[in-house]
């Protein structure tokens, strides 16, 4: 009997695999969460270190600057209040002064209907990126316990752009990958395969082969923090600024605050 259980079971078919979602798909299940996501990631406060590095085209560096910074959000809006550069802690006039700066950042971002900009910013962000790429390849892998679709991206030359940051988007190709359940990015690992410019570069331009990775991780309440930022290459912000750089920030912890109790949870892969 058991021989006999055991050939019908072989013999069974395989449950067919479940379908792949797309991009488009899972965006819009992200935006769906954004509201009670933000509510969540108000109840944070994260350590972050950032460091900017110049250098001349040769790759020789020319200036480095390192921050530490407090970041916290209030309707969305991201507040840093800086704790240190390059190594030092502010002074007490230094730190007076960035408390005030904080404070005020904090009322005016208060008012309600702060929350209302910041989704509309956000949707238009997302929209805007989803209109200049285009995704293929599209594959589901398991990343820390959880199903990741993977998409490979470039830019939709179907569409055109209208600003430098939509040119940006445009000449972009890499690879994301979003989380299956919610719709969240994971990682996004970008590079711009061509030269773009705006007012003849005068009003700005990036060079082919700036870089960006984006790398964010779920915490243990379901938000989502970004872990990693990440960026190189030559760009131009305006007429007289043209540094070749490299852009890192980066989360090393965060504090979880609830009515009555102060935890600090460490970011998820650290």
């Amino acid at each position: 009997m058991i021989p006999a259980l055991l050939l019908m079971a072989a013999a069974a078919p395989s449950p067919a695999p479940k379908p792949l979602p797309d991009a488009q798909q899972l965006v819009k299940l992200a935006l769906a969460n954004q509201k009670r996501l933000e509510d969540q990631q108000e109840r944070y406060s994260c350590k972050v270190r950032r460091e900017v590095v110049q250098t001349d085209s040769k790759g020789k560096v020319k200036k480095t600057e390192v921050t530490e910074f407090e970041q916290f959000f209030v309707n969305g809006h991201e507040i840093d209040r800086t704790l240190a550069k390059n190594g030092k802690p502010l002074d007490a006039h230094a730190e007076k002064k960035e408390d005030e700066r904080v404070t005020k950042e904090a009322t005016k971002y208060s008012d309600p209907s702060e929350r209302v900009k910041a989704d509309n910013e956000y949707e238009k962000q997302v929209e805007t990126a989803m209109r200049m790429l285009k995704t293929s390849g599209e594959r589901r892998a398991t990343v820390d316990d959880r199903a990741t679709i993977f998409f490979h991206i470039e830019g939709n030359p179907s569409v055109h752009p209208t600003d430098l940051a939509e040119r940006g988007v445009q000449a972009s190709v890499g690879t994301m990958a979003l989380d299956e359940a919610t719709g969240e990015l994971l990682d996004l690992d970008i590079k711009t395969d061509k030269d773009v410019k705006v007012g003849g570069g005068l009003v700005g331009d990036l060079h082919k082969g700036f870089s960006l990775h984006v790398r964010q991780t779920p915490q243990p309440d379901g938000i989502w923090l970004t872990e990693l930022i990440d960026a190189s290459g030559d760009a131009r912000a305006a007429l007289f600024f043209h540094p070749y750089f490299h852009f890192k920030q980066q989360n090393s912890g965060c504090q979880l605050y609830t009515v009555d109790t102060k935890s600090t949870t460490k970011m998820q892969g650290k």
